[in-house]
């Protein structure tokens, strides 16, 4: 018998973090959101398009997971709203590399209010600049 209280820990997250690994994703959110020790945005999701990694490099496309954001998230109240109401989220990312990692950063977001415009995002090459959070 050991001294020790283990207790289990939930699979509620299913067990795998993500993080945006293409110019364009799509997902919507299907928990609660919480935030992390290390400040990023914990969300469960279910992917629709796009390409997902977890931290040990596999790709996913589909299915869900816990996708980290950057906590500025929070400031930007439709986005923390659309995640909350569990709305799907386009987003278009831009590609860098640092220390030697192709990376990719959130750049512009978009509610996309009709499952049926998911794949006309996808294909989506607008350049035009985002409008800032709050404008119309």
């Amino acid at each position: 018998m050991s001294k020790f209280n283990y207790k289990k820990l939930s699979n509620k997250d299913n067990g795998v973090f993500l993080r945006i690994s293409s110019e364009r994703a799509v997902f919507k959110a299907v928990g609660d959101w919480r935030k992390t020790k290390s400040g990023f945005i914990a969300v469960p999701v279910k992917i629709y398009a796009g390409v997902f990694k977890d931290f040990n490099g596999k790709k996913h496309t589909e299915g869900k997971g816990t996708l980290l954001l950057p906590g500025l998230i929070e400031n930007y109240e439709d986005v923390m709203k659309a995640l909350e109401d569990g709305e799907i989220i386009g987003v278009v990312c831009e590609k860098k590399e640092k220390d030697g990692k192709i990376l990719y950063y959130l750049n512009m977001y978009t509610i996309i209010e009709n499952p049926e415009d998911i794949e006309d995002f996808m294909n989506d090459d607008t350049n035009e600049e985002a409008k800032e959070d709050g404008e119309d």
